[in-house]
């Protein structure tokens, strides 16, 4: 008696699983999470790199110095990540290639591959969009904290839980947001590879 294929039996449990399109899987959540750490930790390792070139831009008063380096830190994060998923996918075809995705390949080399790029490309796209789309909704709550950006900072950094409630506000925003993107960029995937395949 043949056992059935566990690739076919998952399929079907899928199938019969139902998820609004609209509303992010587990996984974009988990890549929203994965992305929101992985950020912090980016913040930490450039602060004392991005203080250290605004001192420099500082002392020698030079505006197109401050421009660079401001440009470098908003631009960083796109090859650390590229970096990292190259790196990280270096180890995975080591030592467990059978869950290497397709698309990636065998990965070889120390420079990133395409994908890899894409990765940070995506990533770098979604960590600024969120931002934009946590601040303007973030922006528009501040009403219920009496919080209003008259006030200097100095003024609300003495109010450590009104600061703490906005922080897990923007967060909150943050991820969702985040979320949603990895979302709408697993259905496009998903659509594209729906087309080439011939079904509809």
């Amino acid at each position: 008696m043949t056992q059935p294929n566990i690739k076919e039996v998952t399929k079907q449990k899928l199938q019969k699983f139902y998820w609004p399109l609209w509303f992010p899987y587990p996984s974009s959540w988990l890549k929203a999470l994965i992305l929101n750490l992985f950020l912090s930790a980016i913040i930490f390792v450039l602060k004392n790199p991005g203080k250290l070139g605004y001192r420099i831009a500082y002392f020698v008063r030079s505006p197109e110095l401050l421009a660079i380096f401001t440009i470098l830190l908003i631009l960083s994060p796109i090859p650390i990540i590229s970096l990292t998923h190259h790196c990280l996918h270096l180890l995975i075809s080591r030592f467990m290639s059978e869950i290497q995705a397709p698309e990636i390949g065998k990965t070889q080399g120390l420079l990133p591959g395409i994908m890899s790029w894409w990765e940070g490309l995506y990533a770098w796209l979604v960590i600024t969009i969120s931002t934009l789309i946590a601040a303007f909704f973030s922006t528009i709550v501040l009403s219920l904290f009496d919080l209003s950006y008259v006030e200097p900072i100095e003024y609300y950094r003495q109010m450590q839980n009104i600061n703490n409630n906005i922080i897990v506000v923007f967060g909150l925003f943050y991820i969702s947001a985040s979320a949603l993107i990895y979302q709408i960029e697993y259905l496009v995937r998903h659509r594209i590879i729906s087309a080439y395949s011939g079904n509809k």
